[in-house]
């Protein structure tokens, strides 16, 4: 990356600042991965995700280098309210070589002002800026399955007794161009005319005695857009999508259970459709389960994913037709003490169009590691790996061969004859503070 760490921090810490006051300290905190590896077959490292759109079985099967950085600051204080201010950056690179310039992406910068009243408002937080937003997700997998993120405002954690209630307004709309390190930004489409609102609502933590608790979520997405530069007006498609989850403790970790539902500008995720147009219609289902058990110096993770959507747009080749999706894996790690561990992962994933075949696939990876401590969470670790995998005739004559670099953006090259299967070893280390 072209800047020091040191200068960042540097710039976050003066932005902090207020009229006639010293600097606040800032809290710095993060996530960072990378690694170095080949495939069997030499070359870059390759990995292998699945077609289902669920996520990725992401052990021994990320080959890319990626980092976030956070930092945050109280900036004053009146009673019992804080004012708080959160900023985070975020970026990758290929991980090809030493030096990959990369224009890093502002996440969020949002600031909130905690316990603004009393009463139910004891609890409360007003907020406003682009942020992260209360993001669900299954972290062997990466699978983010609820995930507004983005500018937005509102009133979270408003104490109703039996739960908590939250809701949220975001402003989305399409652009192009990518940030550089000259100071270039992303350019508005249409000079911004065309934007989709959503309306997020949640009512978390209600809970149920001795079985656990539930979280409710509701985004409904509205077209708000004005006429362009010709006196056209470019709508997108208005729907919703609806979330329900259900988490227990269990066997020393948790299983949580989820259930949404999605119609036409809304993705399962929550996130709008703000590049679609107004005539697209959709639906589509899901159910999850995501189980983190510890057990003391045997620990590890299972998830199963199910997915059924259509979308009908036929000028853009959507044909209305189901398609259906699932997956099912483990990972299991044990720890000899509170440094070594050796385990595993294996996972299946799978994805069918109608009128067309399945496609499927197998991965298994086999792993050493060296972390901080025995908890399933415990980081940073080093892990040394070999990850295998294979997959159906269907992907095998689509010519699938698995991906490299970040995001696994980039298709493999890898001879000319068509390969149903693939293995790639290396080591990487994963860190959150």
């Amino acid at each position: 990356m072209n800047f020091k760490l040191s200068a960042i921090a540097a710039a976050v810490a003066a932005a902090t600042l207020s009229a006639g006051a010293g600097a606040a300290a800032v809290d710095f905190h993060g996530y960072a991965r990378s690694g170095v590896g080949s495939s069997v077959d030499g070359g870059s490292m390759v990995c292998y995700w699945g077609p289902s759109g669920l996520g990725h079985f992401r052990l021994g099967n990320e080959c890319d280098t990626y980092f976030e950085l956070a930092f945050d600051a109280n900036l004053a204080e009146k009673g019992e309210t804080k004012f708080n201010l959160h900023t985070m950056i975020a970026g990758g690179t290929q991980q090809l070589q030493d030096w990959e310039q990369s224009a890093p992406s502002w996440r969020q910068m949002w600031a909130e002002a905690t316990n603004v009243g009393s009463g139910p408002l004891a609890t409360a937080n007003i907020w406003a800026g682009k942020r992260y937003y209360k993001r669900q997700d299954i972290h062997m997998t990466d699978f983010f399955y609820n995930q507004v993120t983005g500018p937005g405002a509102g009133l979270e954690n408003v104490d109703v007794g039996f739960g908590k209630l939250s809701y949220a307004y975001f402003r989305f709309g399409p652009g192009y161009g990518s940030p550089a390190l000259d100071g270039q930004t992303v350019n508005y489409t249409n000079g911004g005319a065309t934007s989709t609102t959503t309306h997020d609502l949640r009512l978390e933590a209600v809970q149920l005695g001795g079985f656990g608790s539930m979280d409710f979520m509701l985004e409904y997405v509205a077209p708000n857009s004005r006429e362009d530069s010709t006196g056209a007006t470019v709508e997108t498609p208005s729907g919703y999508a609806l979330t329900a989850q259900h988490t227990i403790g269990v066997l020393g970790g948790f299983n949580r259970a989820v259930i949404q539902y999605a119609k036409d500008g809304a993705n399962l995720d929550g996130t709008a459709k703000w590049w679609a147009p107004a005539d697209l219609t959709a639906t589509g289902y899901r159910f999850l389960d995501h189980l983190v058990f510890d057990a003391g110096q045997v620990n590890g993770s299972a998830t199963f994913g199910y997915q059924k959507s259509k979308q009908e747009y036929l000028p853009w080749g959507m044909d209305g037709k189901n398609t259906t999706a699932w997956n099912l894996g483990a990972r299991v790690w044990y720890h000899f003490n509170d440094l070594y561990a050796i385990g595993g992962e294996v996972g299946h994933d799978s994805s069918k169009h109608e009128g067309q075949e399945e496609q499927s696939m197998n991965k298994l990876t086999l792993a050493g590691q060296i972390s901080a401590g025995k908890s399933f969470w415990a980081r940073p670790a080093i892990r040394a790996y070999y990850t295998y995998a294979n997959w159906n005739d269907a992907m095998k004559n689509a010519g699938y061969r698995g991906c490299t670099g970040r995001d696994c953006g980039v298709g493999v090259q890898n001879g000319t004859d068509a390969v149903s299967n693939g293995g790639t070893y290396g080591v990487q280390f994963e860190a959150w503070w």
